[in-house]
């Protein structure tokens, strides 16, 4: 191991890109978008449930579509509302995919992506999964009324572009 004030090199060096790496994420927080009139009268009511995403889960998770979240929340300090959003998605049935998540977790699906896998491996302790039903013929628009407004690091397909008011510069 270098020193203080030494350039780490060869093993040490990769160990410590490597290290840095695993807890980079990237967030782009747009607070413009969070109360955009639409997101406000569609989610108006609507009831999330919360648990940590951990096999077996601690509640029944339900087998009817909805919109779901992956949250990274230390609750470190009683700091109950110090979360971070990672992935908004939707699904037909939140149970299957709740059990498909457990799956990529470990590496293992049909599918998997790399963000999703190292986020839920990395952050194991740490995540709880949030879910709201909606109607399947909804999923599409409450999915993406929720990816363009709070923009998880996660999800790629955004579409805020135009969405976002110039700040006008006064010198």
């Amino acid at each position: 191991m270098p020193g203080f004030g030494e350039v780490p090199r060869g093993d040490s060096l990769i160990a410590q890109i490597r290290a840095e790496r695993l807890g980079e994420y990237t967030f782009c927080l747009y607070p413009e978008l969070w109360t955009t009139p639409r997101i406000v009268e569609y989610y108006h009511g609507r009831t999330w449930t919360e648990t940590r995403f951990i096999d077996p889960p601690p509640i029944d998770i339900p087998t009817q579509s909805g919109i779901y979240m992956f949250v990274v929340a230390p609750r470190c300090a009683n700091l109950q509302d110090h979360s971070y959003i990672f992935y908004v998605g939707q699904t037909k049935n939140l149970k299957r995919r709740y059990r498909e998540y457990l799956q990529a977790q470990q590496g293992k699906g049909s599918s998997p992506r790399e963000k999703v896998v190292m986020f839920l491996h990395n952050f194991r302790d740490y995540v709880y999964f949030h879910f709201t039903l909606v109607p399947e013929s909804e999923l599409n628009e409450a999915e993406s009324l929720l990816n363009n407004s709070l923009t998880p690091p996660a999800n790629t397909r955004l579409e805020i572009r135009g969405r976002l008011t110039p700040i006008s510069k006064s010198l």
